[in-house]
């Protein structure tokens, strides 16, 4: 038997007494809950006894009491720009973040917009990368976009915003296609471009340092002429600028590197045309405060002149002279030097082009042998 109290409904149940009632849970949906006031005995002996009301009392005036709403975690979007962000600025290399940065604004911030961490969830991720696969990106893309957005949620994990990360459970649908053979530029094309199509001393330079000497567009921009020493011929690789930072060379390297005398006589050239400058940038800005943007250089500058049909990017010229340099000595030692790898599988995977007639020649070159020992 039971009996209803405007505040809550007593039962008695396996020699206990109860109070049940109806509370909302935090999507405002109401449940009904019970909760144990006290067990039968000779104080507590019926539904309707004052002890028992009285328990029962007590314990819905804590019910009906307005209890703290969790807090929200914060937008995504936010937490990118007032946590994540800093954070990669403070601890990798500006090239790093430049990469990250590069990825959050192509992909990542639309994906993000007006979500936050609490409601999102592995199925979220899963559909977002199947649709880029869809869309035509390839393994290399979907992999980088994937670790940033796992890096984030790892990271709002370790600040306590949120218990689990999701993005450990994301995964897609299809697989994405393998990605496409790196391009690069044959010393031919280098230099038909060097001579035919680009006029500026600036521009030709620009494309030998990455095309014969290796350097990376950072490097290139954080040449300073305290660096040159065109007397020796040699050039000091120890620092690169990126995004208005500049800072160390992505390895770490600090090196005087030889130059070829191709580079060092554009290297007099521009010098000559700066009015022979002892310091400063060696591809200064129109201010001369700061060096050339490289990316808006590229556009303005070597696209056109190149044209749209062979340009290939500035890395295709740096692929190109880690291959060159490979066949040359048959050594892939000198392409890792030049291009300052820590790692020669570095070299080998993205850097340096089989040459496709590699196989010909190695059975020709057999044979030539054999034939010499029968």
């Amino acid at each position: 038997m039971k009996s209803t109290y405007q505040r809550g409904t007593i039962y008695e149940a396996s020699n206990s007494f109860f109070v049940r009632y109806f509370e909302k849970t935090i999507d405002g949906v109401k449940k009904r809950v019970s909760h144990k006031l006290c067990d039968r005995d000779a104080e507590h002996d019926s539904i309707a006894c004052a002890a028992v009301l009285a328990l029962r009392d007590e314990h819905m005036v804590t019910v009906r009491r307005p209890k703290p709403q969790p807090t929200a975690t914060p937008l995504i979007c936010d937490y990118w720009a007032d946590e994540y962000l800093p954070t990669i600025k403070a601890g990798l290399k500006p090239s790093t973040v430049d990469g990250y940065e590069d990825i959050w604004e192509q992909h990542l911030e639309k994906h993000f917009t007006g979500r936050t961490f609490t409601g999102y969830e592995p199925h979220h991720g899963s559909k977002f990368l199947t649709e880029l696969i869809k869309a035509g990106y390839g393994q290399r893309t979907v992999a980088h976009v994937r670790s940033l957005a796992s890096g984030i949620f790892s990271h709002a994990v370790i600040d306590g915003v949120i218990q689990v990360n999701p993005w450990r459970n994301v995964k897609t649908k299809i697989k994405a296609p393998k990605p496409n053979e790196t391009a690069d530029y044959t010393l031919t094309e280098l230099m038909d471009i060097v001579n035919n199509k680009l006029p500026r001393i600036d521009a030709q330079l620009i494309v030998c340092l990455a095309g014969l000497m290796g350097l990376r567009p950072s490097e290139i921009v954080g040449l300073c002429w305290e660096d040159v020493n065109l007397k020796a011929g040699k050039l000091r690789l120890h620092q690169a600028y990126v995004r208005g930072h500049l800072g160390t060379t992505k390895t770490g390297v600090d090196v005087k590197l030889p130059m070829l005398q191709l580079v060092l006589g554009l290297f007099k050239a521009w010098h000559q045309q700066l009015d022979e400058p002892v310091e400063g940038w060696v591809f200064p800005n129109q201010s001369g405060k700061d060096p050339i943007d490289i990316r808006d250089y590229v556009v303005a500058v070597l696209r056109p002149a190149i044209g749209k049909k062979h340009w290939r990017g500035l890395y295709a010229f740096r692929r190109g002279a880690g291959t060159i340099l490979t066949e040359l000595t048959g050594n892939p030692i000198a392409a890792q030097q030049a291009l300052c790898h820590m790692d020669l599988s570095t070299t080998m995977r993205h850097y340096i082009k089989t040459k496709r007639t590699a196989l010909a020649e190695g059975i020709q070159m057999l044979d030539e042998r054999l034939s010499l020992n029968r």
